[in-house]
């Protein structure tokens, strides 16, 4: 059971209070076509999936702002915070000399927080965009938060007689690593009107933070631990690159690399454990087949994903999306999300959209996995 390094998982909202980071996809629309966007993005999301796609606006688009997009997700399989919960208040009510029942009971809720993890991931994000023919261009603020926690129970602890009179050596880890970026979008066609060629690119300004927090399972509260005092931050540059192909009048194959400059932040050391915050590179390949009333997407991502270096927690995702426009007024949006390493389980998705007269859009996307995994994201944009 002295094994909780090999436990991983993202937390709670509440570890980095500036960051509200990110699901497997970002802005609201992806999230209810299961991911996609690198191909299929609008001019106002391309910030967020494939820069190359600001310059891919329709004939009737203008300026047009996303205010805001919010998203969380959380995954709990184990129900380590009702698990917790339990523990803590038998722990609580523990005096001395209990029973062999009430030993008992503590002891078991004790091993069944053993290996456990937990996870949360929450996003933030505005877009300002400006599409024109010379060079379209999108301000933007992207926030994004990946958090940690494990459990990991001490067999000493499990022969205790007297716990309430102990010092335990149970314990849970918190980490959490959060970027916050900054910068702009700009994205020009080149060639035939009717197979153009994108490119992009989205210079930013990026902002980067880690917390870690480890405490003995029975003291497990951030109520306790300061995390405005205990983060650590730096600042960088970073940028995103992007290209697509209009192959047909209906099929569009997109590329994209996020975050090109591959940044590190080592968080506060905690009883001489540290934890590592890794910003990588991501590359994504995307294809969208659009008719009037029907969009199809897919992408898949080249690379994995890690969060922390010592963790072996990846990602690695390929998607499926597909959105029904009923005469530019509504939109229903459904997805599949196939989980490519053994860290993460597969999820469905579903969305709507609203646009009343084409100029304030509102959409909600949820997703929903096995073993009580839950996301949703909620946007309003406007276009003038």
């Amino acid at each position: 059971m002295k094994n909780y390094n090999k436990a991983v998982l993202p937390l709670l909202l509440i570890v980095t209070p500036f960051s509200a980071k990110a699901m497997t996809t970002f802005d609201t629309r992806s999230v209810g076509m299961g991911g996609t966007g690198v191909a299929s993005a609008n001019y106002l999301t391309a910030s967020f999936h494939n820069p190359a796609l600001t310059a891919a606006y329709g004939y009737d688009d203008s300026f047009g702002m996303i205010l805001p997009m919010v998203g969380a997700r959380v995954h709990d399989a184990d129900s380590s915070l009702d698990k917790l919960d339990h523990f803590q208040e038998l722990d609580n009510n523990l005096g001395n000399n209990p029973t062999p029942d009430e030993l008992n009971q503590w002891r078991e809720a004790l091993r069944q927080l053993d290996n456990n993890t937990l996870n949360a991931e929450a996003n933030l994000g505005i877009v300002i965009a400006i599409p024109n023919r010379y060079l379209s261009t999108n301000f933007f603020v992207k926030s994004q938060m990946s958090a940690i926690a494990a459990f990991d129970v001490n067999d000493d602890d499990l022969t205790l007689d007297d716990p309430a009179n102990s010092e335990l050596k149970s314990s849970g880890q918190a980490i959490a690593g959060a970027t916050i970026d900054v910068g702009f979008t700009f994205a020009k066609s080149f060639g035939p009107k009717d197979q153009p060629l994108f490119i992009g690119i989205s210079p930013k300004y990026q902002r980067i933070y880690a917390v870690n927090y480890i405490e003995t399972l029975d003291k497990f509260e951030d109520d306790d631990f300061d995390w405005a005092d205990e983060y650590v931050e730096k600042s960088s540059v970073n940028f995103d690159i992007g290209a697509a192909y209009q192959l047909t009048d209906d099929m569009l194959v997109g590329i994209a690399g996020r975050n090109i400059i591959k940044h590190t932040l080592a968080a506060n050391p905690q009883n001489g454990i540290r934890a590592t915050y890794i910003v990588n590179p991501e590359y994504v390949l995307g294809i969208e087949y659009e008719l009037d009333w029907i969009s199809l997407a897919a992408d898949i991502d080249l690379n994995t994903k890690k969060y922390f270096k010592e963790y072996d927690y990846k990602t690695q995702y390929a998607r499926l999306g597909a959105e029904l426009d009923a005469w530019g007024w509504a939109q229903f949006r459904m997805g599949y999300i196939h989980s490519m390493t053994s860290f993460t389980d597969d999820m469905v998705t579903l969305g709507l959209g609203f646009r009343p007269f084409g100029k304030i859009g509102f959409d909600l996307g949820a997703q929903a996995g096995k073993d009580d995994n839950y996301a949703l994201s909620a946007q309003m944009t406007l276009n003038f």
